[in-house]
Parts: C-alpha cells; sequence; structure tokens
C-alpha cells in the first residue's frame, strides 16, 4: 500500500501560472510536483513574490509565505527558494528534496540548451531511453549550429541511446554525426563499435579499408571487442547459454514445446520482454 499523505493548506479555483512555464498549478502539492518535474529548468524567475502572494491568499499558506518573502529579501538563491517550499509543504520525502534542490544548483548556471539537455540527460539516466530520444531530437531541431558542443553530445547521447535498444545502426548514425560536429574521439570510438555490430563481417571490413582515417581506431575497437567476450565468458549469462544447450541436447520429450528447454525458454524470453518494456517506457 502507498503511503497517505496529508494536504498542506487547499486547493484553489484560482491558478498560479509560474512564469516560463506552460503549466497551472492549483494546490501546493501540485506545485511541489511542478517543482521536481521542472527542476531542470527552474530559474531566477520562480522566485517570485506573486508566488508567495498565491500560497498566502488563495492556499491559506501565511508562514509559508513570510519564509518565501524572507528568501526574497536576501537575495536568496532558487535552490534555497525551492527548498522551503518543498519542506514546508512536505509532499516528498528528504531524499527526493535534496536530489531536486541538487539538481536546481547544478544547472542555475547552465544556458536553456544545457538545462533541456540536462533533463534528457535525466530521462535516460532513469531508463527512460524513448522520452529522452523524443527530448534530444527536440533539442536538435531547434538548437543553433553554434552550440557545437552541445549538439555533438546530444548526438553522442542519441547514440547511447539507441544501443540500449539494441538499434546499433541508428545508434551508428548518431555517434558519426556527434564525431563530425566536435572531432571527439570517443564519439569516433563508439561509432566504428555500433557499426562493428551493425553490419557483417564483411561489409564493415570494406568500410574500413575505404577509410583508412579511421584504421588505427578501428584496431581499439577490435581489442574493446575481445577483452568484452573474454568477460563475457565469465558471466551468469553466458552460464545460462550454455545450460540451455544442455537442455536442448538432453529433451527427450515427444512435445517438443513441453520439453524443460523450451520451458525455461518461454520463462527467459519473458523476462527479457518485460526488461525492454521496462527500458523504454515509463517506469
Amino acid at each position: 500500500m502507498e503511503q497517505i499523505r496529508l494536504a498542506t493548506g487547499h486547493r484553489t479555483e484560482k491558478p498560479y501560472r509560474p512564469e516560463k512555464m506552460a503549466a497551472r498549478v492549483y494546490s501546493p502539492e501540485e506545485l511541489c510536483y511542478l517543482i521536481t518535474l521542472e527542476a531542470y529548468m527552474l530559474d531566477e524567475s520562480f522566485v517570485s513574490s506573486d508566488l508567495a502572494d498565491w500560497l498566502e491568499n488563495e492556499c491559506g499558506l501565511d508562514e509559508l509565505a513570510d519564509r518565501l518573502r524572507g528568501v526574497i529579501r536576501k537575495r536568496g538563491a532558487v535552490e534555497e527558494f525551492a527548498r522551503e517550499i518543498l519542506e514546508y509543504i512536505g509532499f516528498y520525502p528528504e531524499d527526493r528534496i535534496n536530489d531536486t534542490c541538487e539538481i536546481i544548483r547544478d544547472n542555475s548556471s547552465l544556458s536553456i540548451y544545457e538545462k533541456n539537455k540536462s533533463r534528457a540527460d535525466y530521462y535516460l539516466m532513469c531508463g527512460h531511453v524513448s522520452m529522452a530520444l523524443s527530448a534530444y531530437n527536440e533539442l536538435l531541431e531547434s538548437i543553433p549550429e553554434k552550440e557545437v558542443r552541445v549538439r555533438a553530445s546530444i548526438w553522442h547521447n542519441c547514440g547511447y541511446a539507441y544501443a540500449r535498444m539494441f538499434r546499433f545502426s541508428e545508434a551508428a548514425k548518431a555517434f558519426y554525426c556527434a564525431y563530425k560536429t566536435q572531432q571527439d574521439e570517443n564519439s569516433l570510438k563508439q561509432f566504428l563499435t555500433a557499426l562493428r555490430l551493425s553490419r557483417e563481417d564483411r561489409s564493415y571490413l570494406e568500410y574500413v579499408s575505404e577509410h583508412p582515417e579511421f584504421y588505427e581506431m578501428s584496431q581499439k575497437v577490435e581489442r574493446s571487442i575481445g577483452q568484452a567476450a573474454g568477460a563475457y565468458e565469465g558471466t551468469d549469462e553466458h552460464r545460462m547459454i550454455l545450460a540451455m544447450q544442455v537442455l536442448r541436447e538432453d529433451s527427450t520429450s515427444d512435445d517438443v514445446r513441453s520439453s524443460p528447454y523450451y520451458e525455461r525458454l518461454e520463462e527467459i524470453l519473458d523476462e527479457l520482454k518485460a526488461s525492454y518494456r521496462d527500458t523504454v517506457t515509463v517506469q
């Protein structure tokens, strides 16, 4: 059973519209949700006497309003202003409040493009891959060409997101765009790795032979793949595959689909499907 949270203040018919946000909030709890959701985007415009007035006049939170006006008078940081709200209302636990305030502090000096990228990075870090890709693609359509460093980083992270979904051909294209944008060797290495995984051996070797400038990095990629293959032999996944091979060889059931091999195979497929859905959808 989820924990029941008591409301602080009351819901109002007159919503508050934070500056620079396409949102309206009708209660203190909705305000807390908005702060955590948009933590990457909050800036000095959020530190507002209008918000203090709304909390006092519409929600009945006089004490909180006075605290916020105190932050405004001493020119306090956005993080401090947000913390006063989150702690007073108590809608989230302390660790969530600390994480939110850390995000606000770390992103306070970033440009609007960097803030949007930081939010997309957070989606990716949390496993919301499809949401991250959508945010990255929107950014690439709007960010100026002169923002070279940010554009390269967005392309690189798109490649990482596609690779997590085993879409290696698309990952290779994204990593290549990152490399062409900023000539970063890590993006080049990831491009060749994704290309190696998305093509047949002959096709990949033909590509490398046609691009001698990539030869040295291709050798590093081969060494990395060899090391990964060696490390994989000691994993639970490799041992599971070996066990599956034994089950298949030992299967003597007349009904093949009811054999231990296929029963275990169905279990593994169900686990992989569930894991994949968790990776590409909101959890």
